[in-house]
């Protein structure tokens, strides 16, 4: 028995989390938390399931090539040189015929690393190939990675904390942030539960109860889906009318905030944002939002943490100019114990070399969620051109973005389809070739946090069962076939690049970083902008006016957004009366796992559903119900709950669809009813405040 440090490095809130393999006879049979992670860097149940998926009796282990119709899933076993060539020559030949740009570039985060990074893999690839088409945003947090720059200037890339710092807040606001179960940086869960044991307010804003209210909670206010900014306007009115801001640290660091006041207090035409106006929208009674507000202003620090499900919604930008500004306000901004009120992730990591994706210019870039748009419209819908090709990595694209009627659509149109797989997902099922790709344990890397100061190693635990290979390898034989072999890998293997990589790095002792599998920089306890906030004049942001942007002339005049942030209230539909909200499942990373029924049979998937509101219905528990909208319906068993506010009802994402012959999905997959518009003018995707129907299901 041997065990191997490694980390599971998918796309969740965690990403690289250290954990020790097991390998008894060739073969993982576990996965525990590495102790060299000590006492707050923790995996969690999706890291320690890695064994069960890459054992799974479907998994996928030898090239196929499409058989029958796109999504008939019928494939044939092929040779790798078969499948290669194949590749090669539709990829060349559809460069040759429309140029490269019509290749769609359509890589995401299913795996991430210094090396096997599935996005930064495909991007050099397909650079180096000649071009192609981009898409830009994410559907994670692509509203606040909008407005965020204008409001913070570049040092918006650097405006996060340290979780370690959590345990000098007073008050910490976790708004729309699920930390125990989507967890936002693997230290995070441990930090808050000890935080609330050493006395700590733990203030949790989330229109249901979720494991974090459940267990870490001292405080939960359920806010209706998508009315967040319409909160933050009401505890800003209180600050202001009481006198509870911090004038002098407002004016020192700030712009603008003279022409929000104006606009909170109702002097600019609007109604003023009290906490009665905010309550009818919001779902919360006036004087529990007087008492927060107050609250909130007392604590000293106060750690306001913005979750990235209060963006994606409606006007999604607002809730992050309005973090920012709650935090101005109390002067918690750049503070230890506070924070700036911006995505908490962004801190720099531990130096380490990582895969360069050379630079072109040009090319021509689509928001993300507008992908299926893109294919199915074109030039003649106003895109910058035609798309022939679709290279998705590390991405079930058909499942989770938006509209998943569109996206079968698009794939259906398109010459040529390919994708790495582990599974026959939805996205597999439309392709005409799939290239099978090495789990997480198959693959040497160095793993870069989403939250921390450290780095991470992991050898390869076992060999690529079957004929599997990872990206990187499969790649470099497309390259190879394509003239450009050379080029893409400069004469490295992947563990010459691993190598290669951890020789840049700043680790002191890499014998011991290997061992260990951990490397811990001396810095832990970081404060995002604590230069800026300590001494605004000295440490000038990169904005025009050198200060935090309230009012950014520069968003209104490039966007047409507004000056100030606003509630903007979403259109709605008198059909579609119930809220539906798509979290992430604990157990799963968005879609992968959704397949193993060892994973599937963690948690019932339901829809969660008020009491209140399924009488009406004349839906009893258990029930067999229909969901829908104008976009599409599914079929899915109800769980009543009053842990979701009245009027919302709650589907996890991530679930594979299942179509039956009518176009309805059986399986339960929230995309089925999501959209591909996305908010204005960021054009970020829009998965909460979904506007839905539920009907029971006779007969």
């Amino acid at each position: 028995m041997t065990e191997i440090p490694v980390f599971c490095g998918k796309d969740c809130g965690g990403v690289a989390c250290p954990l020790l393999a097991t390998v008894i006879d060739g073969r993982v049979t576990r996965v525990r938390n590495n102790p060299a992670g000590g006492k707050y860097l923790k995996g969690c149940s999706r890291g320690f399931a890695l064994p069960q998926e890459m054992y799974a009796p479907d998994r996928i282990l030898t090239p196929l090539v499409r058989s029958g119709t796109r999504g008939s899933g019928k494939f044939r076993a092929a040779s790798w040189d078969e499948a290669l060539d194949l590749t090669a020559n539709r990829l060349g030949d559809i460069r040759a015929r429309f140029g490269p740009n019509a290749v769609l570039n359509r890589a995401s985060a299913g795996s991430i690393g210094a090396l096997h990074s599935t996005g930064a893999l495909l991007g050099r690839f397909l650079n180096l190939f000649g071009g192609c088409t981009r898409l830009t945003g994410s559907y994670s947090s692509g509203a606040a990675s909008f407005i965020l720059p204008y409001v913070l200037g570049k040092e918006w890339a650097e405006a996060g904390f340290d979780a370690a710092t959590m345990q000098d807040a007073e008050m910490i606001v976790l708004w729309g942030a699920n930390v125990l179960e989507t967890r936002l940086g693997c230290e995070v869960p441990q930090r808050l539960v000890e935080a609330k044991k050493r006395g700590a307010q733990v203030v949790v804003i989330d229109p249901r109860r979720s494991a974090t209210v459940q267990h870490a909670a001292t405080w939960w206010l359920p806010c209706r889906p998508g009315t967040d900014a319409a909160l933050m306007l009401a505890v800003l009115h209180v600050l202001l009318v009481e006198e509870r801001v911090d004038r002098a640290f407002i004016d020192a660091h700030s712009v603008g905030f003279d022409l929000l006041e104006a606009y909170v207090r109702g002097l600019t035409g609007s109604p003023a944002c009290t906490p009665a106006w905010a309550g009818a929208i919001c779902g919360l009674p006036a004087d529990e939002i007087t008492r927060f507000a107050r609250a909130y202003a007392a604590a000293k620090p106060a750690m306001l943490l913005p979750g990235y499900s209060i963006q994606r919604v409606f006007a999604g930008q607002e809730t992050y100019r309005l973090t920012v500004a709650l935090q101005l306000a109390t002067a918690n901004f750049g503070v230890r114990g506070g924070s700036t009120g911006g995505i908490n992730s962004r801190l720099p990591s531990p130096r380490v070399g990582k895969l360069p994706v050379p630079a072109l210019a040009g090319l021509p870039e689509v928001p993300v969620v507008r992908w299926p748009d893109l294919i199915l419209e074109g030039r003649g819908g106003g895109y910058p051109v035609d798309i022939h090709a679709v290279y998705h990595l590390g991405s079930n694209s058909l499942n989770q973005g938006g509209d998943i009627h569109k996206s079968i659509a698009a794939l259906e149109q398109v010459d040529f389809a390919v994708c790495h797989e582990l599974f026959m997902t939805p996205t597999a099922r439309y392709c005409d070739v799939i290239f099978p790709a090495a789990a997480p344990l198959e693959k040497e890397d160095v793993g870069l946090p989403w939250l921390g100061n450290y780095l991470l190693y992991k050898r390869q635990a076992v060999p690529p069962a079957g004929q599997a290979r990872n990206d990187y390898e499969i790649l470099w034989a497309l390259a190879e076939r394509l003239g450009f072999g050379a080029q893409f890998s400069e004469g490295r293997t992947a563990a010459e690049w691993v190598a290669h990589f951890i020789a840049q790095c700043e680790v002191p002792d890499r014998t011991e970083f290997q061992r260990s599998g951990v490397y811990l920089s001396a810095e832990q306890e970081r404060v995002g902008l604590a230069d800026f906030s300590a001494d605004p004049a000295r440490s000038p942001l990169h904005t025009p006016s050198g200060k935090v942007e309230i009012a950014s002339e520069t968003y209104a005049r490039e966007t047409g957004g507004t000056l100030i942030p606003t509630w903007q209230p979403p259109p709605a539909d008198a059909r579609y009366p119930l809220s539906l909200i798509t979290p992430k499942s604990p157990h799963r990373t968005h879609s992968q796992g959704s397949s193993i029924p060892a994973i599937r049979q963690k948690a019932a998937h339901a829809l969660q559903m008020h009491p209140l509101d399924a009488a009406a219905r004349g839906i009893a528990a258990g029930m067999r119900v229909r969901l829908f909208n104008e976009r599409g319906a599914l079929r899915v068993e109800v769980e009543l709950s009053s842990e979701v506010a009245p009027g919302v009802v709650c589907l996890l994402e991530g679930i594979w669809v299942e179509l039956d012959a009518g176009g309805v999905d059986q399986a339960g997959s929230a995309n089925m009813l999501t959209s591909t518009t996305g908010t204005s003018p960021g054009t970020a995707a829009i998965m909460h405040a979904v506007g839905v129907e539920v009907a029971a299901e006779r007969g």
